[in-house]
This record gives structure tokens, C-alpha cells and sequence, in this order.
């Protein structure tokens, strides 16, 4: 599923223009990237939870030059599947 697909999908859950629908999922996602980039977690019952986690560095390798260089610290996105989530894709494995 893409974004489009969510736009189409509330367009016709709600009656509303796609235009219309588009603008709603546009708010919703940039108000949750907005609240990410606080580094606040962000939580979304049933679904998942988002984390601003922060990654240590470290020194990598160039495979083609067999060279050593060091890799910064840097922030991650992590998303960690809520309950309801996992226990759909547990129950589809049976």
C-alpha cells in the first residue's frame, strides 16, 4: 500500500473528494514526522510505536578498497510492532 492507496481508501470510506482526502492524510502524516523529528516517542495503539533511538558509531569497511573509515553517531527511526499487529502476522504463519 502506498500513499495514494490511503488517499483513495479515505476518499471512500468518507464521501469526501480525493483532494479533500488527500489534505487530511497529508496534515496526519506531516503532524506525525513533526512529532518524530522531536525525537518524542510516538505512539499509535494497536499499531506500533515509533522511537528516536540513538546509534552508536563506529568504523566500517570499504569492501572494493579493503580501507577502514569511521562511521558518526547518528539517530535512527526504530518502530516496534504493537500487540495487535503481531498477533495478525502470528496468526497468518498458521
Amino acid at each position: 500500500m502506498v500513499r495514494s492507496d490511503i488517499v483513495k481508501k479515505v476518499a471512500k470510506e468518507t464521501g469526501l473528494t480525493v483532494k479533500d482526502a488527500e489534505k487530511i492524510v497529508d496534515i496526519i502524516l506531516e503532524s506525525l514526522i513533526e512529532y518524530v523529528e522531536k525525537g518524542s516517542k510516538l505512539e499509535l495503539r494497536g499499531f506500533g510505536t515509533f522511537l528516536v533511538k540513538q546509534r552508536a558509531g563506529r568504523i566500517a569497511r570499504n569492501l572494493k578498497t579493503n580501507e577502514d573509515f569511521p562511521l558518526p553517531s547518528r539517530k535512527v527511526i526504530h518502530f516496534k510492532s504493537g500487540k495487535e499487529l503481531k498477533q495478525l502476522h502470528l496468526q497468518e504463519e498458521k
